[in-house]
């Protein structure tokens, strides 16, 4: 195991602080807090960070249990079932702390751009449209 492979335990506030700065807000589906940003563009694409950090809990679950996961999704509104963009590569907690935040933020970065990507494929299919 090299050393950039051995476990790094991150700690949650330093966590929380990093994806506030970067305009996430924090929310607590299902005992996890989850952090989301909605997109500039159109608010129905929404990028999400499992932190697998249970909420109250300091620190993440125990090491294998505990990566960050990034994802982003449609959610139409109204009661209407929502739908994945992307869901991106686990961050694992390995390295340095620095070099988690750095991964998770190409993570935010990539599931960003699918709903960029998305957002420019549903209005050039809408402007095809006969109407």
């Amino acid at each position: 195991m090299g050393a950039g492979d051995r476990y790094v335990e991150v700690p949650a506030e330093a966590l929380f602080a990093f994806l506030e700065s970067k305009g996430f807000e924090r929310t607590c589906p299902r005992r996890e807090v989850v952090y989301r940003r909605a997109h500039a563009s159109d608010p129905r694409y929404v990028v999400l960070v499992y932190t697998s950090v249970r909420e109250g809990a300091a620190r993440a679950r125990a090491r294998g249990a505990d990566a960050i996961r990034v994802c982003a999704v449609y959610e139409p509104g109204g009661g209407a079932p929502g739908r994945g963009v992307c869901k991106l590569p686990k961050v694992l907690r390995t390295g340095s702390v620095d070099a988690v935040m750095g991964r998770v933020l190409d993570r935010m970065r990539d599931a960003y751009a699918s709903c960029t990507d998305r957002i420019r494929r549903d209005r050039a299919t809408r402007a095809r449209l006969p109407g």
